[in-house]
Protein backbone atom coordinates (compact mmCIF):
# COMPACT_ATOMS: atom_id res chain seq x y z
CA UNK A 1 0.00 0.00 0.00
CA UNK A 2 0.69 3.59 -0.29
CA UNK A 3 1.27 6.20 2.83
CA UNK A 4 -2.36 7.99 3.08
CA UNK A 5 -3.25 11.04 4.87
CA UNK A 6 -7.32 11.55 5.66
CA UNK A 7 -9.41 13.22 8.12
CA UNK A 8 -11.67 10.94 10.49
CA UNK A 9 -14.83 11.21 12.84
CA UNK A 10 -15.50 9.06 15.44
CA UNK A 11 -18.94 7.88 16.97
CA UNK A 12 -19.76 7.16 20.35
CA UNK A 13 -20.29 3.64 20.13
CA UNK A 14 -17.06 1.47 20.47
CA UNK A 15 -15.36 -0.42 17.42
CA UNK A 16 -12.96 -2.88 17.70
CA UNK A 17 -10.63 -4.01 14.65
CA UNK A 18 -7.00 -4.43 13.70
CA UNK A 19 -5.37 -3.84 10.21
CA UNK A 20 -2.34 -5.29 7.88
CA UNK A 21 -0.47 -1.65 8.12
CA UNK A 22 0.49 0.95 10.96
CA UNK A 23 -1.18 3.92 11.66
CA UNK A 24 -1.16 7.11 13.42
CA UNK A 25 -3.41 9.34 14.53
CA UNK A 26 -3.53 13.08 15.16
CA UNK A 27 -6.07 15.18 16.80
CA UNK A 28 -7.38 18.20 15.14
CA UNK A 29 -10.38 18.44 17.52
CA UNK A 30 -12.35 16.67 20.15
CA UNK A 31 -11.27 13.37 22.51
CA UNK A 32 -10.81 9.54 21.16
CA UNK A 33 -10.78 7.35 23.68
CA UNK A 34 -8.35 4.01 23.01
CA UNK A 35 -7.08 0.98 23.89
CA UNK A 36 -3.79 -0.50 21.86
CA UNK A 37 -2.65 -3.66 23.26
CA UNK A 38 -3.97 -3.85 26.00
CA UNK A 39 -2.97 -0.13 27.05
CA UNK A 40 -5.46 2.86 27.43
CA UNK A 41 -5.44 6.44 26.77
CA UNK A 42 -6.61 9.01 24.46
CA UNK A 43 -6.13 10.93 21.21
CA UNK A 44 -6.57 14.89 22.46
CA UNK A 45 -4.99 18.49 22.37
CA UNK A 46 -1.21 17.26 22.25
CA UNK A 47 -1.11 13.46 22.80
CA UNK A 48 -1.28 11.24 19.47
CA UNK A 49 -1.79 7.14 18.69
CA UNK A 50 0.33 5.17 17.60
CA UNK A 51 -0.91 1.47 16.11
CA UNK A 52 1.53 -1.18 14.87
CA UNK A 53 0.50 -3.45 11.99
CA UNK A 54 -1.57 -6.08 13.34
CA UNK A 55 -2.48 -4.49 16.52
CA UNK A 56 -6.51 -4.82 17.83
CA UNK A 57 -7.36 -1.75 19.06
CA UNK A 58 -10.79 -0.77 20.50
CA UNK A 59 -11.61 2.89 20.06
CA UNK A 60 -14.72 5.21 20.65
CA UNK A 61 -15.80 9.03 20.46
CA UNK A 62 -18.05 11.26 22.55
CA UNK A 63 -19.38 14.99 20.73
CA UNK A 64 -18.01 16.58 17.74
CA UNK A 65 -14.52 15.44 16.55
CA UNK A 66 -11.96 15.33 13.91
CA UNK A 67 -8.40 13.57 13.89
CA UNK A 68 -5.39 12.95 11.22
CA UNK A 69 -5.64 9.60 10.28
CA UNK A 70 -1.88 8.73 8.80
CA UNK A 71 -2.43 4.74 7.45
CA UNK A 72 1.67 3.40 6.44
CA UNK A 73 2.72 0.09 5.12
CA UNK A 74 3.67 -2.31 7.50
CA UNK A 75 7.75 -2.06 5.93
CA UNK A 76 7.47 1.56 7.11
CA UNK A 77 11.02 2.42 9.28
CA UNK A 78 12.16 0.40 11.64
CA UNK A 79 12.41 3.08 13.74
CA UNK A 80 8.07 2.83 14.18
CA UNK A 81 8.60 -0.28 15.58
CA UNK A 82 10.13 1.83 18.79
CA UNK A 83 7.52 4.00 19.06
CA UNK A 84 4.84 3.41 22.37
CA UNK A 85 1.87 3.90 21.92
CA UNK A 86 0.78 7.13 22.81
CA UNK A 87 3.11 9.76 22.21
CA UNK A 88 3.33 13.34 23.52
CA UNK A 89 3.27 15.60 20.32
CA UNK A 90 5.80 18.54 20.51
CA UNK A 91 4.63 22.52 18.86
CA UNK A 92 6.35 21.42 15.21
CA UNK A 93 4.13 17.89 15.64
CA UNK A 94 0.92 20.05 16.45
CA UNK A 95 1.71 22.93 14.06
CA UNK A 96 2.07 20.55 11.18
CA UNK A 97 -0.89 18.27 12.04
CA UNK A 98 -3.22 21.56 11.59
CA UNK A 99 -1.15 22.45 8.35
CA UNK A 100 -2.01 18.73 6.94
CA UNK A 101 -6.17 19.41 8.13
CA UNK A 102 -5.99 22.72 6.56
CA UNK A 103 -4.78 20.92 3.10
CA UNK A 104 -7.29 17.92 3.71
CA UNK A 105 -10.27 20.19 4.12
CA UNK A 106 -9.37 22.57 1.23
CA UNK A 107 -8.52 19.93 -1.27
CA UNK A 108 -7.36 16.31 -2.21
CA UNK A 109 -3.56 15.87 -1.79
CA UNK A 110 -1.67 13.84 -4.88
CA UNK A 111 -0.07 10.76 -4.11
CA UNK A 112 3.59 12.22 -3.95
CA UNK A 113 2.09 14.92 -1.40
CA UNK A 114 0.66 12.28 0.43
CA UNK A 115 3.96 10.44 0.59
CA UNK A 116 5.80 13.39 1.62
CA UNK A 117 3.16 14.37 4.10
CA UNK A 118 3.29 10.97 6.08
CA UNK A 119 7.10 10.98 5.60
CA UNK A 120 7.78 14.40 7.67
CA UNK A 121 4.86 13.38 9.81
CA UNK A 122 6.68 10.51 11.25
CA UNK A 123 9.92 11.70 11.26
CA UNK A 124 8.78 14.82 13.20
CA UNK A 125 7.70 11.95 15.98
CA UNK A 126 10.66 9.69 15.65
CA UNK A 127 12.97 12.78 15.90
CA UNK A 128 11.69 13.68 18.65
CA UNK A 129 10.87 10.73 20.42
CA UNK A 130 14.10 10.02 22.10
CA UNK A 131 14.51 13.49 23.82
CA UNK A 132 11.11 13.60 25.30
CA UNK A 133 12.06 12.74 28.44
CA UNK A 134 15.65 14.39 28.75
CA UNK A 135 13.36 17.80 28.15
CA UNK A 136 11.70 17.55 31.35
CA UNK A 137 12.63 19.29 34.49
CA UNK A 138 14.32 16.42 36.51
CA UNK A 139 11.69 17.29 39.30
CA UNK A 140 8.78 16.77 37.17
CA UNK A 141 10.76 13.21 36.58
CA UNK A 142 10.86 12.59 39.92
CA UNK A 143 7.31 13.01 40.69
CA UNK A 144 6.00 11.29 37.57
CA UNK A 145 8.26 8.37 38.24
CA UNK A 146 6.84 8.44 41.92
CA UNK A 147 2.99 8.48 40.34
CA UNK A 148 3.87 5.57 37.96
CA UNK A 149 5.54 3.11 40.96
CA UNK A 150 3.14 4.01 43.64
CA UNK A 151 -0.46 4.90 41.83
CA UNK A 152 -2.42 2.24 43.72
CA UNK A 153 -1.43 3.79 47.30
CA UNK A 154 -2.65 7.04 48.53
CA UNK A 155 -0.16 9.42 47.43
CA UNK A 156 -0.17 13.40 49.15
CA UNK A 157 0.82 15.97 47.17
CA UNK A 158 2.84 17.12 49.71
CA UNK A 159 4.80 13.55 49.42
CA UNK A 160 5.58 14.42 45.61
CA UNK A 161 6.29 18.49 46.63
CA UNK A 162 8.99 16.80 48.57
CA UNK A 163 10.62 14.39 46.32
CA UNK A 164 10.76 17.45 43.93
CA UNK A 165 12.21 20.17 46.34
CA UNK A 166 8.91 22.13 45.51
CA UNK A 167 5.86 23.56 47.31
CA UNK A 168 2.56 22.46 45.93
CA UNK A 169 1.67 25.43 43.56
CA UNK A 170 5.35 25.19 42.17
CA UNK A 171 4.96 21.77 41.58
CA UNK A 172 1.51 21.82 39.84
CA UNK A 173 2.89 25.10 37.78
CA UNK A 174 6.02 23.41 36.64
CA UNK A 175 4.33 19.93 35.86
CA UNK A 176 1.09 21.67 33.74
CA UNK A 177 3.72 23.74 32.00
CA UNK A 178 5.85 20.43 31.17
CA UNK A 179 2.88 17.69 30.73
CA UNK A 180 0.00 19.50 30.23
CA UNK A 181 -2.23 18.45 33.71
CA UNK A 182 -1.32 18.79 37.63
CA UNK A 183 -0.05 15.67 39.37
CA UNK A 184 -3.33 15.03 40.23
CA UNK A 185 -4.92 14.63 37.26
CA UNK A 186 -2.19 12.34 36.12
CA UNK A 187 -2.48 10.41 38.74
CA UNK A 188 -6.29 9.84 38.12
CA UNK A 189 -5.27 8.95 34.56
CA UNK A 190 -2.73 6.38 35.35
CA UNK A 191 -5.07 4.77 37.87
CA UNK A 192 -8.27 5.03 35.70
CA UNK A 193 -5.90 3.51 32.45
CA UNK A 194 -4.40 0.91 34.61
CA UNK A 195 -8.69 -0.02 35.97
CA UNK A 196 -9.86 -0.61 31.99
CA UNK A 197 -6.63 -2.50 31.44
CA UNK A 198 -8.07 -4.77 34.62
CA UNK A 199 -11.43 -5.12 33.83
CA UNK A 200 -10.57 -5.65 30.18
CA UNK A 201 -7.82 -8.57 31.23
CA UNK A 202 -8.78 -9.87 34.21
CA UNK A 203 -11.75 -11.80 35.93
CA UNK A 204 -10.95 -9.55 39.20
CA UNK A 205 -14.37 -7.87 40.80
CA UNK A 206 -14.64 -4.37 40.29
CA UNK A 207 -14.40 -4.12 43.93
CA UNK A 208 -10.81 -6.01 44.05
CA UNK A 209 -10.39 -3.74 40.42
CA UNK A 210 -10.72 -0.16 42.23
CA UNK A 211 -8.27 -1.55 45.10
CA UNK A 212 -5.71 -2.00 42.87
CA UNK A 213 -6.27 0.83 41.54
CA UNK A 214 -5.96 2.81 44.98
CA UNK A 215 -9.84 3.05 46.01
CA UNK A 216 -10.69 1.75 48.94
CA UNK A 217 -14.13 3.19 48.15
CA UNK A 218 -16.11 1.51 45.60
CA UNK A 219 -18.52 3.86 44.88
CA UNK A 220 -15.75 6.55 44.98
CA UNK A 221 -14.09 4.48 42.26
CA UNK A 222 -17.11 4.13 40.13
CA UNK A 223 -18.05 7.48 40.40
CA UNK A 224 -14.28 8.69 38.98
CA UNK A 225 -14.59 5.65 36.16
CA UNK A 226 -18.14 7.08 35.00
CA UNK A 227 -16.50 10.53 35.13
CA UNK A 228 -13.54 9.64 33.06
CA UNK A 229 -14.66 7.06 30.81
CA UNK A 230 -18.32 8.20 30.63
CA UNK A 231 -19.38 4.57 31.00
CA UNK A 232 -19.98 2.93 34.71
CA UNK A 233 -16.99 0.18 35.41
CA UNK A 234 -19.46 -3.09 34.93
CA UNK A 235 -21.06 -1.65 31.98
CA UNK A 236 -17.44 -0.89 30.27
CA UNK A 237 -16.41 -5.04 31.27
CA UNK A 238 -20.18 -5.93 29.55
CA UNK A 239 -19.65 -3.74 26.27
CA UNK A 240 -16.12 -5.56 25.89
CA UNK A 241 -16.98 -8.99 26.29
CA UNK A 242 -20.29 -9.39 24.17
Amino acid sequence: MKPHLDLRSYRAEIDSHSHDHHQLVLPLNGSLEIEIGGRGGRVESRSAAVIHSGETHCFRADGRNRFIVADLPSETASEFDNLPPFLPLTRDALDYSAFLGRMLSRRGMDDAVQHAGCDLLLNLLIERRGSTDTELDRRVLRARDYIDRHFAEPIRLSTLGGLAHLSRRQLNALFQRQLGCTPSDYLIQRRMEHARALLIGSDDSIQRVAEQCGYSNLAAFSDRFRRHFHCAPSRYRSSKTH
